[in-house]
């Protein structure tokens, strides 16, 4: 009897134990990831890409300034000095350019971040009228006159009075006289860029002073606005003689020396301010 009750008991105590659930050390895999992103991923990946944005030429019209070394210029374009590398295919438009031109350009950026020329071309001049009016002021009064344009073989024109007469005279120099009284006059002479300006100061020094102390003055209060930019604007006198030598430094980057005769006459004030309103008209090639 009694070891059918243990044989019982032990039956009972293998059962409660097979019900126990079973214990694992084993833990949940995560998923496998996969190559592909998620739309917020993928939209973030498009803004850090850069773009390539098309480069686009600018076409602008300005000055010549000149060069700065063999393989770029400057120019004067829209408010600000442009500094511009040359291609091969420039290069000889540029070299015919003179300082001070009027150009139309076409650039544009490289991948460097450097402005490049791609074209560039010399605006023509428009064609000077055949007469022009031209005011000045002798002793407080206002005259207005006819002018008739002028053209020299040294390549410039201006406006001529009917007081005076206009010729060649010696190789590079033309002369701009008074027809009623021929030692009133002025001596017109363009300059190459050859010439050494240090040079020419110190010879009219002494060409002046051979007439009386020189003095330098104001070359836009003496003759005008087109003389406010001169290299050389110097004078003397004695007795009833007066003499100029100017200098001249032209728009387009020329320069012209001048060379004013002006005895005692009666009508030496006018004929002064007539040389000086004909000779702010003069424009080279």
């Amino acid at each position: 009897m009694k070891k059918k009750t243990w044989l019982f008991a032990i039956i009972l105590l293998l059962a409660a134990c097979s019900s126990e659930p079973k214990s694992t050390n084993t833990k949940e895999e995560p998923a496998p990831k996969t190559n592909e992103s998620s739309p917020t991923e993928k939209k973030e990946a498009e803004k850090e890409e850069p773009v390539n944005e098309e480069v686009t030429s600018i076409e602008e019209e300005g000055t010549y300034i000149g060069m700065i070394d063999n393989n770029s210029i400057e120019v004067e374009a829209a408010g600000e000095t442009l500094v511009l590398r040359l291609t091969d295919e420039v290069r000889e438009a540029v070299e015919s350019l003179k300082d001070g031109s009027k150009v139309k350009i076409v650039y544009k950026k490289n991948n460097e971040g450097q402005w490049v020329l791609e074209q560039i071309t010399e605006e023509s001049a428009p064609e000077a009228a055949p007469t022009k009016k031209l005011t000045y002021i002798a002793d407080g009064v206002s005259i207005e006159e006819d002018a008739v344009l002028t053209e020299s073989e040294l390549e410039y024109h201006f406006y001529k009075l009917p007081d005076f007469e206009f010729t060649a005279e010696e190789p590079r120099k033309d002369l701009l006289f008074a027809t009623k009284f021929a030692e009133t006059f002025v001596r017109i002479e363009p300059l190459s860029e050859e010439s050494s300006i240090d040079d020419l100061k110190e010879w009219a020094k002494d060409e002046l002073e051979a007439i009386g102390e020189v003095s330098e003055v104001n070359g836009k209060e003496v003759a005008g606005q087109a003389f406010e930019k001169t290299a050389l604007f110097i004078t003397a006198s004695k007795d009833s003689y007066k003499k100029y030598i100017v200098i001249q430094d032209l728009n387009n980057g020329d320069q012209v020396k001048y060379t004013v005769n002006l005895p005692e006459h009666k009508n030496a004030a006018k004929w002064e301010q007539a040389i000086w309103a004909m000779l702010s008209t003069l424009q080279t090639k």
